[in-house]
């Protein structure tokens, strides 16, 4: 698929390259001959330039999709999805120590409380 789309992407280039020069060599003949002025040929080259940056931001977008398609279907996630994915496991690694800590009071209370009545040096377990 990889060698698909730089085959494609680089046919398309070399069609826009050789368009371009086509259209300059035939605009450079109409100045030469006379039948166009300079200004006029100008005017065209920045025309034709404007459309070249605005169909290359489509073919960039339209790229893109393709792209993130194709990745998609791989079963690559986009980077929103993994921030999602972080933020939740940020909270259940706060969730989780917060819950140990919480457990380890709660045992030693009741160690404490359980100890209460109970001389130093004697264990209460003792029959």
């Amino acid at each position: 698929m990889n060698n698909f789309l730089k085959s494609g992407f680089l046919l398309g280039l070399g069609a826009a390259v050789a368009g371009k020069e086509k259209v300059d060599e035939t605009i450079m003949k109409l100045v030469e001959k006379g039948n166009m002025t300079q200004t006029e040929a100008d005017t065209i080259f920045d025309d034709l330039f404007k459309k070249g940056e605005s169909k290359s931001g489509e073919w960039n977008d339209e790229f893109k999709k393709m792209a993130r398609s194709q990745l998609s279907e791989w079963g690559f996630v986009t980077k929103e999805e993994l921030d999602v994915v972080q933020a939740q496991l940020v909270l259940l690694k706060e969730e989780v120590s917060l819950l140990r800590k919480n457990n380890m009071n709660r045992e030693l209370d009741q160690a404490e409380n359980g100890m209460e009545n109970v001389p130093p040096g004697f264990s209460k377990d003792i029959d």
